[in-house]
């Protein structure tokens, strides 16, 4: 009877609103539900930098349940909420999201949240594939593999297992793949320059934003982090952040204001704000 009814609401679906629930399932099935009973979250903090390491264990969170990720703070909308679900497919800078989704990853160690958003935009991408030792027979972008074209010097897999990435540290990682790579300080940007970057971005389907932030600034549990940016509403004016920490976060809508916000938290190894590198294709 439910694989029935489900089937007659997908068929009263147009094609945008039936690819987002299939996401949608998708997304939800990769994590456990949260338990009935939420955590109390601290409210985002105010628009200024503010020094953290480059990458806080997320085995440091606080009241974290066994069986399941963090509950989603109040000020943020789960993509599978039916408010998330709208705001996709309403939003009109939302081209990102379908390439990367059909990549999304999980990043493998606690500390490989730059490496699984990397080789996620680096599939989504379309462009030439190294060969796999995960899979010879089909060439693959992945996680295992990563770090075999970058000079050591710049970033290694046995370190950057234990620190994770800085965003000068990734942007110059990026440069040994076959794509073009801008960085940008949030220090260096305003709020509008900001979010007309992400606008500007995730309305194509041929280059992404990989955002480097600090949790606590959208008001989640935890430290530095990297995950990318699928889409822009600008009824909301939030963007949808696909975590690749889905163990521990679902993929949320987030206030433009609180990302630049937490873009702008400074990063102690570098001692610099953190902030977006936007990857896409080379030009022809």
């Amino acid at each position: 009877m439910f694989r029935y009814s489900l089937m007659r609401a997908v068929g009263r679906l147009s094609q945008p609103e039936w690819i987002v629930a299939v996401m949608a399932a998708a997304l939800a099935a990769c994590a456990p539900v949260p338990p009935a009973s939420s955590q109390a979250v601290v409210p985002p903090a105010v628009i200024r930098p503010a020094v953290q390491p480059a990458f806080q264990p997320d085995t440091e969170a606080s009241g974290r349940p066994a069986d399941g990720p963090l509950a989603v703070p109040p000020n943020l909308v789960a993509l599978t909420q039916p408010a998330g679900e709208k705001r996709l497919t309403s939003a009109t800078s939302n081209q990102s999201y379908w390439p990367l989704s059909q990549y999304f990853e999980t990043q493998r160690n606690q500390a490989y949240c730059s490496v699984a958003t990397s080789v996620m935009a680096l599939n989504a991408l379309g462009i030439r594939r190294p060969q796999s030792t995960l899979y010879p027979d089909f060439p693959f972008f992945s996680q295992e593999d990563f770090f075999h074209g970058i000079d050591p010097q710049v970033a290694n897999a046995a370190k950057v297992s234990q620190e994770g990435m800085t965003l000068d540290q990734l942007s110059s990682a990026l440069k040994a793949f076959p794509v073009e790579v801008r960085k940008y300080h949030a220090a260096d940007l305003s709020l509008g320059q900001f979010r007309d970057l992400v606008r500007a971005t995730t309305s194509h389907s041929d280059r992404f934003v990989l955002l480097n932030f600090r949790r606590v600034e959208i008001g989640e549990t935890g430290g530095g982090h990297w995950s990318p940016l699928a889409a822009y509403d600008s009824a909301s004016d939030s963007a949808l952040l696909l975590d690749v920490a889905r163990y521990k976060y679902p993929a949320v809508w987030v206030p433009v204001a609180q990302l630049y916000a937490a873009a702008l938290a400074v990063d102690s190894v570098s001692g610099i704000s953190r902030g977006i590198v936007i990857i896409g294709k080379r030009p022809g």
